[in-house]
Order: C-alpha cells, then sequence, then structure tokens
C-alpha cells in the first residue's frame, strides 16, 4: 500500500472513492507520429470524472482506493496539465485528450505507456494499458515484440477482444498481435497454408483458407477450410478440384468467388506447367460452408488478382494465361468482372500491359489500384524449350481501376515505383491513397537458368487525389509477398515476408 503522502494519493486525492467497479473504461489511441498529433479516447460510464495518466515505466502500482495502476505514479502530477488529460466524460462517456511531440529523433527511443482512470458515483475505473512509441512521419520502426513463429501467407481476423489473430501463415500456430501493446503471442491451433493459396475474411468474422501446393506432395490441393476467431476452431472443407495460385474475393452478397488457378503444376517443365491452368470458378457460401461450381471464365489464368468492388461485384485482372484457341502461353492485360447478380463475366476491360504476381487493393475511393507484377515474353522459350530464353521482367508502374460510362471499367496506368516490385504488400492509408511496401525482382540465371528473386525494403506511396506515386521510407529489412494490416491507430502493420520480426509504418 502507498503512504498517503505520496503523490498518487494527493493526485488522486481529487477523487474520493470508495469502491472499485469491473473494468468498463476503454483507452484507445490514433495518430503517433511526431511533429502530428496524438489522439486519445477514452469511452466509460457517462458524465464521470477522469484522469489519463502518462508514464516512462510501466509497473505495478497499488493505491490507497482498492485497485493497481500498471504504470509508474512518477509522471501523475504532470498529467493534470496535460491538454484534455483531466475532466469529465461527456454525456456518451466519451472524452479525447490530445498530445504532440515535435520531431526529434531522440523521442523515437522512447516507450510512453499511458492508462485512465475514471470515479463515477464514488466508483473507481481503471482502463486498460497503452503503449505509444513515436515515430517520425513517413518511416518504418519495429514493433516492441515480435511474432514467435515465421509468417508466410496466410490472413487476419478480428478476435472477440479486438487483438488480431494471424492464421495460416505459421502453419498450425496461430499467433496474436495486441495493437495497443505492441504484443505478440501464440494463440492455439488454426489451418496452415501451402504456397499459392488464398485466404479471405468473411463477413461473418470467420476466415476461410483455400487450396495452394500441398507441402507433402508438391503439387496443388483441393484442401480448404473456415477458421472461427470466436471459437478458435477451424472446419475442414474441400473444393471441387485441386487449385494452387488462384483468386479469390469476397462478393457483395456475401459468398466467395473462386477463379482458375493450376489444378496440376510442373516447375521442371512449364509446357505441362501451362496445360494445368484452369479457367473454371467455383463459389463458396458461408451460409452452408459449401463450394459449387461456378461460370468458366474466358480463358484460363493464374497468378492474377481478384478484388472486390464497391457494387458487390469481382474484378479479375491479369495473371499467366493461354491464348484462346492457340493456347499459346501469355502475360494477360485483360480484365473481367463478376457480377453475383447476372452469376456471369462481362466485357473485357484492358489494361496498358500484361501482369502476374502482381498485387492489388481496393481503394477508399471506390477504385481498385494494381501494383507492379511480372512480365514475361515466352517467344524464344516456346522455339527453343530454354528456360533462359524466357525474357522476365519486374514493372515498376501502377495501374487503376475505376468504372466509366455505362459502368463498364477501365484503367489508367501510374508510372513512377521506385523500382520493379511483384509480391508487394498493400494497404491503404488515412485520407485515401495505398501503401505498396517490398515485394520482390525477379531474373533467371542464365547459366544455370535457375529463377533468382530479389526481396526489396523500399516502399511507394499511391496518392489517390492525383494518380500520382511518390517514394517513402524504407522498411528495415526486405521483405518479399509481406501481409499489411490497417491498425485501429492509423498506422499499418507490416509482418511476415522473410524476417521474424514485424513492423509498423506511420502515414505521412
Amino acid at each position: 500500500m502507498i503512504a498517503a503522502t505520496t503523490p498518487l494519493l494527493l493526485a488522486l486525492g481529487l477523487f474520493t472513492a470508495s469502491t472499485l467497479d469491473a473494468q468498463s473504461l476503454s483507452l484507445e489511441l490514433r495518430g503517433g507520429g511526431l511533429a502530428g498529433t496524438t489522439t486519445f479516447e477514452m469511452a466509460g460510464a457517462p458524465n464521470a470524472e477522469h484522469l489519463l495518466i502518462i508514464a516512462l515505466e510501466e509497473m505495478q502500482t497499488p493505491t490507497p482506493f482498492g485497485f493497481d495502476l500498471d504504470v509508474a505514479p512518477t509522471f501523475l502530477a504532470n498529467s493534470f496539465g496535460l491538454p484534455g488529460f483531466y475532466g469529465f466524460l461527456d454525456g456518451s462517456g466519451a472524452a479525447t485528450a490530445s498530445l504532440s511531440f515535435p520531431a526529434i529523433p531522440l523521442f523515437e527511443d522512447v516507450l510512453f505507456s499511458f492508462q485512465a482512470v475514471t470515479r463515477d458515483n464514488g466508483v473507481f475505473d481503471v482502463s486498460n494499458l497503452v503503449r505509444l512509441t513515436p515515430q517520425l512521419v513517413g518511416t518504418f520502426a519495429a514493433t516492441i515484440d515480435a511474432p514467435a513463429v515465421p509468417i508466410a501467407g496466410g490472413g487476419h481476423a478480428i478476435a472477440p477482444d479486438g487483438s488480431l489473430l494471424f492464421v495460416g501463415g505459421s502453419g498450425p500456430i496461430a499467433q496474436r498481435y495486441v495493437t495497443n501493446l505492441e504484443e505478440w503471442s501464440t494463440a492455439g491451433a488454426s489451418f496452415g497454408v501451402g504456397l499459392l493459396s488464398q485466404t479471405i475474411g468473411l463477413n461473418d468474422g470467420r476466415v476461410l483458407f483455400t487450396g495452394g501446393i500441398d507441402v507433402t506432395t508438391g503439387q496443388p490441393t483441393s484442401a480448404a477450410a473456415v477458421y472461427d476467431p470466436a471459437t478458435q476452431q477451424t472446419t475442414t472443407l474441400a473444393m471441387g478440384i485441386a487449385r494452387a495460385g488462384h483468386g479469390a474475393a469476397l462478393l457483395g452478397d456475401g459468398r466467395v468467388l473462386i477463379t482458375g488457378g493450376f489444378e496440376t503444376l510442373t516447375l521442371t517443365d512449364l509446357t505441362t506447367a501451362f496445360a494445368g491452368l484452369r479457367a473454371s470458378t467455383e463459389i463458396f457460401d458461408p451460409a452452408t460452408d459449401t463450394f459449387a461450381s461456378g461460370p468458366a471464365m474466358l480463358e484460363p489464368r493464374a497468378l492474377h488478382t481478384s478484388s472486390s468492388l464497391a457494387n458487390g461485384d469481382v474484378l479479375v485482372a491479369g495473371g499467366l494465361s493461354l491464348l484462346p484457341i492457340v493456347n499459346v502461353p501469355t502475360v494477360s492485360a485483360t480484365a473481367y468482372r463478376f457480377s453475383p447478380g447476372s452469376g456471369s463475366f462481362g466485357l473485357p476491360a484492358l489494361m496498358s500491359a500484361g501482369r502476374l504476381m502482381h498485387s492489388a487493393i481496393g481503394l477508399s475511393d471506390g477504385r481498385v489500384l494494381l501494383a507492379g507484377g511480372l512480365s514475361l515474353d515466352f517467344t524464344t522459350f516456346l522455339t527453343s524449350g530454354n528456360l533462359a530464353d524466357i525474357v522476365v521482367g519486374t514493372r515498376d508502374d501502377c495501374e487503376v481501376f475505376g468504372t466509366g460510362a455505362f459502368g463498364l471499367g477501365g484503367f489508367t496506368q501510374v508510372p513512377g515505383l521506385q523500382q520493379g516490385r511483384a509480391g508487394a504488400a498493400l494497404a491503404t492509408l488515412p485520407g485515401g491513397g495505398a501503401l505498396i511496401a517490398g515485394g520482390f525482382e525477379l531474373g533467371i540465371d542464365l547459366t544455370t537458368g535457375t529463377l533468382q528473386f530479389a526481396a526489396t525494403e523500399s516502399a511507394d506511396i499511391f496518392h489517390s487525389s492525383n494518380d500520382t506515386l511518390s517514394p517513402t521510407g524504407s522498411m528495415a529489412n526486405p521483405r518479399m509477398l509481406a501481409t499489411a494490416v490497417n491498425l485501429p491507430d492509423e498506422t499499418v502493420l507490416v509482418v511476415g515476408g522473410g524476417p521474424l520480426d514485424s513492423e509498423v509504418y506511420q502515414p505521412e
């Protein structure tokens, strides 16, 4: 128990209370950029008296009022003088406080901890702990903690407690990330996915896994599963055929469209690999957890993107394909919109150039951004059969798809990536636009004929206000096929793609 003469008791003496309420007070923050404003949001009992405490040290601190704090009381008195840190919640039980840090790199090495306390009719309530590691805007910084197991692919879901569950990419192990604490932990069993699989979040909060390369056979698999983050239970399913490098996207009615992919794949013989391309589709219904055959696409394709549109349609774009009738391999420059209402694909839209293994994301203005990707010229290879004769390129441009006249839609090319990048991580940014981080450049060793993947740590920003690209800060480590997730504090978490650690991007 702390003596009655300590600063903690003197400060909290403003609250005269007798009991402690079960925790209902919540504390969240937004921002955290140096030279910017960090906003703290408190939610608790209407009209309750509140104090937001700032600390540089975390420790269990008993109080005379029957509760413990998770922060040291060293700067308790200072909290009363900060904007909005002391006052009253409004009639709906909400209050905000703000804190600004100058753009001094010294603050990047400081960990600030925050906790709120309220008093309502003689009852105390204590919030969750929140940590802040300020960083310069336009930069990446390592999270306080790192995943225990490497993450390669898979997806994420929101757990009932608001934490993020990363599933599929660490084999059968699920991993939890608590945003406010920047902490990782293991979280039970999940479903392990192979390379070239797809992971989609469903409207009911569950996660759907489909296909990929089976780790035991080295071939595409028809295996599928649904993971429920609320119960942490996995239900195993199966698609109609094996698929790897296929597309998957959520339709406006909550179902999932599965498109194309390889049904068989032999990397040592590309001619055979092309024969494994499929034009078929399947539709997953989350109401029954079943797959049903969908309409065939006009051309087979794999390593393409499938993106949900604002009107509930799905845009299927690019990928490795075969020219109709002649069955000559090519990199597709076409895109088609699937309508769940009509159950069919519409007329094609043409991109400026073909691309595969590009990344795609829906923007806040309803358009779709396609970033980077690979280009392959098979002309000489089809005659020689020599892998070294495939002309490989990694694209350093983007395309934006928007709905045009009569709802047909079209693409606008956006040049200017710092370097060619395929398999980049994408995330939307506050106010529009997107972060394009990492990825790889592909080459062929002319001596051995083997593919060479060069991962990159650089990143670019797509500005949706004027459809331009500009460089931003680089990650600490190169990452290819990494995962980018928008966090509640408006930053972006980037994880996987090679390195074990995770990084957070602070938007400009």
